[in-house]
């Protein structure tokens, strides 16, 4: 099995994709590419980042889910542990910049901003280590995982430096097949409603009625429909979800389940 991931060896989504299914793994230049790569069967399966506890949701993530016909089939949480990785020899008073992507820098922001180190956006945490070891410069660093540092033969000059060590990441591995899980388990669903006095309240009335446990909400613009929306939830499963989404269908102009997935164990 092909399991494609965003960023290159090392990434925090290569890490969270061989902690959640074995395969062959596939790098991929974002989050983009590996739903194209799905749908042109390229991959088999693709992981990719839904949300961090400290910097949210990852947008680009829930726009694809809604615009293509993939499940998602199992969750997992990783946690993200940062560090400085430079050229061998070099020390943390030489470090002028740092590479990594926008959101690991900004997980970093405390420790870059004490060291008086200047940001550099990438497009990818995995990347940025590839490209400071291809620099004849000394006075640049990345922000990555231990596995890139190893990966690249460079150096880590300080470990966890995240402005939390409660800093977590969400990963869904996604599917052309959907799953039917056994055990515990959440339903993603999208949809968008008629902008109208309480018409987001009448749905989740429904879920209250039912006793049903939302575990997330999330809305993000209809990018043809001007200051309109589409909101995410997640619920957790049980006798009477399927009742809630059959009634939450017809109270809808736009409705997809996501994907049915076994619960992963949520951090403390």
């Amino acid at each position: 099995m092909k399991v494609g991931y965003f960023g290159e060896p090392g990434a925090y989504s290569n890490i969270a994709a061989m902690q959640m299914i074995q395969g062959d793994y596939v790098p991929l230049e974002s989050v983009r590419a590996v739903f194209d790569a799905l749908s042109n069967k390229e991959i088999d399966a693709g992981v990719v980042p839904i949300e961090n506890s400290i910097e949210g949701s990852v947008n680009q993530t829930y726009d694809f889910l809604f615009k293509s016909n993939f499940s998602i089939v199992k969750e997992h949480y990783l946690r993200v542990e940062h560090c400085l990785i430079a050229k061998q020899g070099v020390q943390l008073g030489d470090i002028k910049y740092v590479l990594s992507h926008p959101q690991a820098l900004s997980q970093c922001s405390e420790f870059i901003y004490k060291h008086g180190i200047k940001p550099v956006s990438e497009y990818d945490t995995a990347g940025s280590v590839k490209i400071v070891k291809n620099y004849n410069k000394n006075t640049y660093a990345a922000i990555a995982s231990e596995l890139a540092a190893r990966i690249n033969n460079m150096e880590i000059i300080v470990k966890n430096i995240e402005n939390t060590h409660n800093n977590y990441t969400r990963f869904f591995l996604i599917s052309e097949n959907p799953v039917l899980p056994a055990g515990h388990s959440k339903i993603s669903l999208a949809f968008s409603i008629v902008n109208r006095i309480g018409g987001l309240y009448n749905i989740l009335k429904v879920f209250n009625d039912d006793n049903i446990n939302m575990t997330k909400i999330e809305s993000r613009p209809i990018q043809y429909n001007p200051f309109n929306y589409l909101f995410f939830i997640d619920i957790e499963k049980n006798d009477r979800s399927d009742h809630a989404i059959s009634l939450i269908r017809k109270m809808t102009t736009q409705f997809r389940v996501l994907g049915t997935y076994e619960s992963a164990p949520v951090p403390e």
